[in-house]
């Protein structure tokens, strides 16, 4: 895809449907990449400015907010999936095991999940619930990729620091891409690199813009 061929694809992006249990899960056969990541860490933003969209996907301010899985379709051609954010403490027992529960279900019934992008906070870096996720995936062999969010809220020295740690924290999954995407939803920094990536995806499966 050029650049401007790119730019129109993506937008053509329209929320499909919202998942709340396994039976609400869409079924087309396409190919499908989800973002994960805690609560807060900027999913629908960044969503949101890959689509170049401002209100496809909604923000909110208020972690924990987002209690479904929601998908976006793209031409029939891919699936964006958003999915609840894990790690806030403060939601309910029963409400983090229900969004637990959905999140299993999400990953090991998806047959054309292609990748997951977990994203994590720039400022925070990897938590213990990213690698509880990680675990998770590397046991069921879907294949991760972690994105830094928010790079233009820390230094040009930290955020050098955040790449090398992250790479560590990952080194011992197999199911783990080896190359950290930066970006910030803001500034549209790394946006290009995660189209890349999607068009790679679509590629693999045979799929472009112009079918």
């Amino acid at each position: 895809m050029n650049e401007n061929s790119n730019l129109i694809f993506y937008q053509q992006a329209e929320h499909f449907t919202a998942a709340a249990d396994i039976s609400h899960f869409p079924i087309l056969d396409i190919p499908e990449v989800c973002f994960a990541g805690r609560s807060n860490v900027g999913k629908s933003s960044l969503i949101n400015s890959i689509c170049t969209k401002r209100s496809l996907a909604r923000t909110s301010n208020t972690p924990g907010r987002t209690q479904l899985i929601h998908f976006y379709k793209i031409k029939n051609k891919l699936f964006l999936s958003d999915l609840p954010g894990y790690g806030y403490a403060k939601a309910p027992k029963s409400k983090i095991l229900e969004w637990t529960k959905l999140m299993e279900n999400y990953f090991k019934n998806r047959v054309n999940l292609m990748r997951v992008f977990i994203l994590i906070d720039a400022r925070r870096g990897v938590k213990n619930s990213d690698h509880e996720l990680m675990t998770l995936l590397n046991i069921i062999a879907v294949n991760f990729q972690c994105i830094l969010t928010k790079i233009d809220k820390v230094s040009a020295t930290a955020l050098k620091h955040r790449i090398n740690e992250t790479k560590k924290q990952i080194e011992n999954y197999a199911a783990a891409y080896p190359e950290i995407i930066e970006s910030s939803a803001n500034k549209k920094i790394g946006i290009d690199k995660i189209h890349e990536c999607l068009n790679l995806i679509l590629n693999i499966n045979g799929i472009t813009e112009r079918e």
